[in-house]
C-alpha cells in the first residue's frame, strides 16, 4: 500500500541535517511537498525523533528551512517527512518540484 500524495521527483542539492549538536552533510535525492529522501553517505544507525534540515536548492540563495522526523532508513538512505516548514519554503519547494517536471525526472 503507497500512501503517496502529489508531485515527487529526482532531484540533486545538498542538505543540512543537524541533531542537537551533531550536524550532518547529506545529499537531497528525492523531494514531495510533504519530504524528502536523503543519501547520508554512509549507513547510519542514529534514529532521532526530529530533525532540522537546511535544504540548498540551486536556484536559491537562502536555504529551505525545515523540521523532519525519519520515516525510515535503507543503508545510506533515509527518508524524513515535514513536521515544520514555512509557507514561503513550502511555495519554493513546490516550484521547484515543477521545474523538475518540467525537465521530465518527475515520478509517479
Amino acid at each position: 500500500m503507497q500512501h503517496r500524495v502529489g508531485l515527487r521527483a529526482r532531484t540533486d542539492f545538498r542538505v543540512v541535517a543537524k541533531n542537537g549538536g551533531f550536524v550532518s552533510h547529506c545529499r537531497g535525492i528525492e523531494i514531495s511537498a510533504s519530504g524528502i529522501i536523503v543519501d547520508r553517505g554512509r549507513e547510519t544507525f542514529d534514529d532521532p525523533l526530529l530533525m532540522r534540515l537546511e535544504m540548498l536548492l540551486p536556484e536559491r540563495i537562502r536555504p529551505l528551512r525545515a523540521l523532519a522526523r525519519p520515516i525510515w532508513m535503507n543503508g545510506s538512505q533515509q527518508a524524513l517527512k515535514f513536521v515544520r516548514i514555512s509557507d514561503v519554503d513550502r511555495l519554493t519547494l513546490a516550484e521547484h518540484l515543477d521545474v523538475l517536471c518540467l525537465r521530465g525526472v518527475c515520478l509517479s
